[in-house]
Protein backbone atom coordinates (compact mmCIF):
# COMPACT_ATOMS: atom_id res chain seq x y z
CA UNK A 1 0.00 0.00 0.00
CA UNK A 2 1.81 3.18 -1.10
CA UNK A 3 1.47 6.50 1.40
CA UNK A 4 -0.64 9.32 0.19
CA UNK A 5 0.82 12.91 -1.20
CA UNK A 6 0.17 13.81 2.70
CA UNK A 7 1.89 10.75 3.70
CA UNK A 8 4.77 10.62 1.60
CA UNK A 9 6.11 14.42 2.43
CA UNK A 10 5.87 13.74 5.89
CA UNK A 11 8.14 10.49 5.81
CA UNK A 12 10.38 12.88 3.22
CA UNK A 13 10.38 15.37 5.83
CA UNK A 14 11.26 12.71 8.41
CA UNK A 15 14.42 11.41 6.21
CA UNK A 16 15.45 14.67 5.92
CA UNK A 17 15.25 15.99 9.62
CA UNK A 18 16.97 12.95 10.04
CA UNK A 19 19.85 13.31 8.01
CA UNK A 20 20.11 16.75 9.16
CA UNK A 21 20.73 15.90 12.86
CA UNK A 22 22.85 12.69 11.87
CA UNK A 23 25.23 15.53 10.29
CA UNK A 24 24.90 17.94 13.07
CA UNK A 25 25.87 15.45 15.47
CA UNK A 26 28.54 14.08 13.46
CA UNK A 27 30.13 17.30 13.29
CA UNK A 28 33.37 18.04 14.49
CA UNK A 29 36.48 20.39 14.98
CA UNK A 30 36.98 24.05 16.11
CA UNK A 31 34.34 25.89 14.00
CA UNK A 32 34.61 29.06 15.25
CA UNK A 33 36.68 28.50 18.32
CA UNK A 34 39.62 30.78 18.38
CA UNK A 35 40.59 28.78 21.54
CA UNK A 36 39.82 25.30 20.24
CA UNK A 37 41.86 26.20 16.95
CA UNK A 38 44.60 27.50 18.78
CA UNK A 39 44.63 24.51 20.50
CA UNK A 40 44.37 21.87 17.22
CA UNK A 41 47.39 24.06 15.53
CA UNK A 42 49.32 23.48 19.11
CA UNK A 43 48.49 19.91 19.54
CA UNK A 44 48.03 20.56 23.03
CA UNK A 45 45.75 22.15 25.30
CA UNK A 46 47.61 24.07 27.94
CA UNK A 47 45.87 24.28 31.74
CA UNK A 48 46.80 26.85 34.17
CA UNK A 49 47.52 24.96 37.48
CA UNK A 50 48.42 26.38 41.10
CA UNK A 51 51.68 25.48 43.06
CA UNK A 52 50.29 24.62 46.36
CA UNK A 53 46.74 25.22 46.88
CA UNK A 54 45.59 21.76 47.94
CA UNK A 55 43.48 19.51 47.66
CA UNK A 56 42.51 21.76 44.69
CA UNK A 57 45.36 22.37 42.42
CA UNK A 58 48.92 21.45 43.16
CA UNK A 59 52.09 19.49 42.21
CA UNK A 60 52.32 16.30 44.56
CA UNK A 61 55.74 14.70 45.76
CA UNK A 62 55.99 13.24 42.39
CA UNK A 63 55.93 16.92 40.55
CA UNK A 64 52.77 15.77 38.41
CA UNK A 65 49.89 18.55 38.39
CA UNK A 66 46.88 17.06 40.42
CA UNK A 67 43.59 17.86 42.54
CA UNK A 68 40.20 18.44 43.06
CA UNK A 69 39.95 21.99 40.10
CA UNK A 70 42.64 19.57 37.76
CA UNK A 71 40.34 16.27 37.48
CA UNK A 72 37.42 18.48 37.11
CA UNK A 73 39.26 20.19 34.30
CA UNK A 74 40.42 16.96 33.02
CA UNK A 75 36.93 16.72 32.27
CA UNK A 76 36.82 19.75 29.41
CA UNK A 77 39.92 18.14 28.42
CA UNK A 78 38.00 14.95 27.26
CA UNK A 79 35.31 16.84 25.72
CA UNK A 80 38.06 18.73 24.16
CA UNK A 81 40.00 15.51 22.59
CA UNK A 82 36.33 14.56 21.55
CA UNK A 83 35.03 17.89 19.85
CA UNK A 84 38.85 17.60 17.93
CA UNK A 85 38.78 13.98 17.27
CA UNK A 86 42.02 14.25 18.53
CA UNK A 87 42.42 11.45 21.67
CA UNK A 88 46.14 11.58 21.53
CA UNK A 89 46.14 15.28 22.56
CA UNK A 90 48.77 16.66 24.86
CA UNK A 91 47.85 18.13 28.18
CA UNK A 92 50.82 20.61 28.92
CA UNK A 93 50.05 22.15 32.11
CA UNK A 94 51.88 26.17 33.64
CA UNK A 95 52.03 27.73 36.86
CA UNK A 96 50.00 30.26 37.78
CA UNK A 97 49.60 32.75 40.69
CA UNK A 98 47.15 35.67 41.80
CA UNK A 99 49.10 37.97 40.23
CA UNK A 100 49.27 36.66 36.81
CA UNK A 101 46.73 34.12 36.20
CA UNK A 102 44.45 36.62 34.48
CA UNK A 103 47.18 37.78 32.27
CA UNK A 104 48.11 34.28 31.08
CA UNK A 105 43.86 33.78 30.15
CA UNK A 106 43.72 37.13 28.29
CA UNK A 107 46.34 36.13 26.41
CA UNK A 108 46.03 32.81 25.53
CA UNK A 109 48.86 31.50 27.33
CA UNK A 110 46.69 29.14 28.75
CA UNK A 111 43.65 27.41 27.76
CA UNK A 112 41.55 27.35 30.72
CA UNK A 113 42.72 28.03 34.33
CA UNK A 114 42.56 25.02 36.82
CA UNK A 115 42.86 26.89 40.42
CA UNK A 116 41.06 28.55 43.31
CA UNK A 117 39.82 31.88 41.36
CA UNK A 118 36.70 32.87 42.62
CA UNK A 119 34.22 34.58 40.07
CA UNK A 120 33.37 37.95 40.47
CA UNK A 121 31.33 39.82 37.81
CA UNK A 122 34.31 42.89 37.76
CA UNK A 123 36.31 39.63 36.39
CA UNK A 124 33.61 39.05 34.09
CA UNK A 125 34.63 41.67 32.46
CA UNK A 126 38.08 40.24 31.65
CA UNK A 127 37.89 36.23 31.20
CA UNK A 128 34.90 33.77 31.17
CA UNK A 129 34.00 32.27 33.69
CA UNK A 130 33.05 27.77 34.26
CA UNK A 131 30.06 26.67 36.29
CA UNK A 132 31.10 26.82 39.79
CA UNK A 133 32.46 24.05 41.32
CA UNK A 134 32.97 25.28 45.16
CA UNK A 135 32.08 27.60 47.45
CA UNK A 136 33.82 29.10 50.88
CA UNK A 137 34.69 32.55 51.63
CA UNK A 138 37.49 34.57 53.56
CA UNK A 139 38.59 33.34 56.97
CA UNK A 140 41.74 33.85 59.27
CA UNK A 141 44.66 31.27 59.82
CA UNK A 142 45.92 31.81 63.32
CA UNK A 143 47.34 29.89 66.18
CA UNK A 144 45.90 28.10 67.91
CA UNK A 145 46.79 29.77 71.25
CA UNK A 146 45.42 33.16 70.31
CA UNK A 147 42.43 35.21 71.25
CA UNK A 148 41.69 35.96 67.99
CA UNK A 149 38.27 35.11 66.91
CA UNK A 150 37.03 37.71 64.41
CA UNK A 151 38.81 40.19 62.00
CA UNK A 152 38.01 43.04 64.84
CA UNK A 153 40.59 41.69 67.37
CA UNK A 154 43.07 42.10 64.74
CA UNK A 155 42.93 46.06 65.06
CA UNK A 156 46.66 47.41 64.78
CA UNK A 157 47.95 44.02 63.97
CA UNK A 158 50.22 42.37 61.16
CA UNK A 159 48.07 40.63 58.71
CA UNK A 160 49.33 38.77 55.90
CA UNK A 161 47.40 38.46 52.32
CA UNK A 162 47.89 37.35 48.96
CA UNK A 163 48.17 40.09 46.56
CA UNK A 164 45.56 41.09 44.11
CA UNK A 165 43.31 38.33 45.66
CA UNK A 166 39.66 38.90 47.18
CA UNK A 167 41.04 37.85 50.70
CA UNK A 168 43.41 41.50 50.47
CA UNK A 169 40.43 43.09 48.58
CA UNK A 170 38.40 42.48 51.83
CA UNK A 171 40.47 43.02 54.42
CA UNK A 172 41.20 46.46 52.52
CA UNK A 173 37.63 47.32 52.97
CA UNK A 174 37.27 46.35 56.44
CA UNK A 175 40.13 47.94 57.40
CA UNK A 176 38.96 51.40 56.10
CA UNK A 177 34.97 50.76 57.08
CA UNK A 178 36.17 49.87 60.60
CA UNK A 179 39.66 51.61 61.08
CA UNK A 180 41.08 48.97 62.26
CA UNK A 181 44.88 49.47 61.65
CA UNK A 182 45.55 46.24 60.16
CA UNK A 183 48.96 46.36 58.91
CA UNK A 184 49.10 43.98 55.34
CA UNK A 185 52.65 41.67 55.14
CA UNK A 186 52.26 40.30 50.93
CA UNK A 187 53.19 36.80 51.08
CA UNK A 188 53.43 34.81 47.27
CA UNK A 189 51.19 31.62 48.34
CA UNK A 190 49.70 29.87 51.21
CA UNK A 191 52.38 28.19 52.79
CA UNK A 192 54.37 31.38 53.17
CA UNK A 193 51.25 32.41 54.53
CA UNK A 194 50.64 29.99 57.13
CA UNK A 195 54.62 29.98 57.62
CA UNK A 196 54.40 33.36 58.53
CA UNK A 197 51.61 32.60 61.43
CA UNK A 198 53.72 29.58 62.65
CA UNK A 199 56.95 31.77 63.02
CA UNK A 200 55.09 34.87 64.86
CA UNK A 201 55.89 36.95 62.20
CA UNK A 202 52.37 38.16 61.64
CA UNK A 203 49.24 37.63 63.43
CA UNK A 204 47.06 36.09 61.25
CA UNK A 205 46.69 35.16 57.58
CA UNK A 206 43.35 35.88 55.54
CA UNK A 207 42.80 33.32 52.70
CA UNK A 208 39.85 31.39 51.48
CA UNK A 209 38.41 29.25 54.24
CA UNK A 210 38.66 25.99 52.70
CA UNK A 211 42.23 26.48 51.71
CA UNK A 212 43.47 27.21 55.42
CA UNK A 213 41.48 24.53 57.00
CA UNK A 214 43.30 21.55 54.75
CA UNK A 215 46.34 23.50 55.37
CA UNK A 216 46.13 23.68 59.37
CA UNK A 217 44.65 19.93 59.35
CA UNK A 218 47.11 18.53 57.16
CA UNK A 219 50.80 20.48 57.10
CA UNK A 220 50.52 22.58 60.91
CA UNK A 221 53.81 21.73 62.78
CA UNK A 222 53.32 20.88 65.10
CA UNK A 223 49.78 19.24 64.14
CA UNK A 224 46.95 21.31 66.00
CA UNK A 225 48.84 24.39 66.42
CA UNK A 226 46.98 26.46 63.69
CA UNK A 227 43.30 27.33 63.72
CA UNK A 228 40.64 28.93 61.32
CA UNK A 229 38.64 31.17 62.97
CA UNK A 230 36.01 34.26 62.11
CA UNK A 231 32.63 34.27 60.41
CA UNK A 232 32.90 34.22 56.20
CA UNK A 233 34.12 38.27 55.40
CA UNK A 234 33.12 37.25 51.63
CA UNK A 235 31.27 35.14 49.57
CA UNK A 236 33.93 33.38 46.89
CA UNK A 237 32.58 31.04 44.57
CA UNK A 238 35.14 29.19 42.81
CA UNK A 239 35.04 28.92 39.08
CA UNK A 240 37.92 27.85 35.61
CA UNK A 241 38.63 30.92 33.77
CA UNK A 242 39.36 30.91 30.13
CA UNK A 243 39.32 33.66 27.38
CA UNK A 244 36.19 36.20 26.90
CA UNK A 245 34.60 36.19 23.56
CA UNK A 246 34.76 32.33 22.82
CA UNK A 247 30.98 30.98 22.48
CA UNK A 248 31.91 27.52 21.28
CA UNK A 249 34.95 26.66 23.65
CA UNK A 250 32.37 28.45 26.42
CA UNK A 251 29.54 25.71 25.58
CA UNK A 252 31.83 22.72 25.97
CA UNK A 253 33.26 24.27 28.95
CA UNK A 254 29.68 24.06 30.51
CA UNK A 255 28.59 21.34 29.03
CA UNK A 256 31.52 18.96 30.66
CA UNK A 257 30.82 20.30 33.99
CA UNK A 258 27.27 20.10 33.25
CA UNK A 259 27.71 16.28 32.49
CA UNK A 260 29.48 16.09 35.80
CA UNK A 261 27.08 17.83 37.83
CA UNK A 262 24.11 15.72 36.62
CA UNK A 263 25.93 12.05 36.18
CA UNK A 264 27.60 12.24 39.59
CA UNK A 265 30.96 12.73 38.75
CA UNK A 266 31.77 15.90 40.59
CA UNK A 267 30.23 14.45 43.78
CA UNK A 268 32.44 11.69 43.42
CA UNK A 269 35.83 13.81 42.40
CA UNK A 270 34.54 15.77 45.60
CA UNK A 271 34.97 12.71 47.82
CA UNK A 272 38.07 11.47 46.51
CA UNK A 273 39.41 14.74 47.35
CA UNK A 274 37.82 16.21 50.43
CA UNK A 275 36.96 12.82 52.01
CA UNK A 276 39.86 12.12 53.46
CA UNK A 277 40.23 15.67 55.07
CA UNK A 278 37.36 14.99 56.79
CA UNK A 279 35.53 17.32 54.98
CA UNK A 280 32.10 16.68 53.71
CA UNK A 281 29.84 18.38 50.72
CA UNK A 282 28.17 21.40 52.11
CA UNK A 283 24.56 21.44 50.84
CA UNK A 284 25.05 24.88 49.28
CA UNK A 285 27.79 23.42 47.19
CA UNK A 286 25.45 20.07 46.65
CA UNK A 287 22.63 22.83 45.33
CA UNK A 288 24.62 24.52 43.21
CA UNK A 289 25.46 21.20 41.49
CA UNK A 290 22.12 20.16 41.02
CA UNK A 291 20.90 23.81 39.77
CA UNK A 292 23.68 23.69 37.32
CA UNK A 293 23.53 20.37 36.20
CA UNK A 294 21.57 21.23 32.89
CA UNK A 295 20.13 18.97 30.51
CA UNK A 296 21.98 18.28 27.24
Amino acid sequence: MRPGKFGAITMASIAMMASMMAGASAEQGPRNSAILKRILERGAINIGHREASVPFSYVNDEQKVEGYSVDLCLKVVDAVKQRLSKPDLKVTFTPINVTNRIPLVTNGTIDLECGTTSNFLTRQEQVEFSPIFYVTGTQLLVKAASATREIEDLKGRRVAALQGSSNEAAIRKLNEEKALGVQLVYVKDLPEGALLVENDRVDAFVADGVQIKVYAATKAKPAGSLAVVGRLLTYDPYSAMMQRGDQDFSLLVRSAFADAFRSGEAEKIYARWFDPLGLKIEPELLAAFRVQALPR
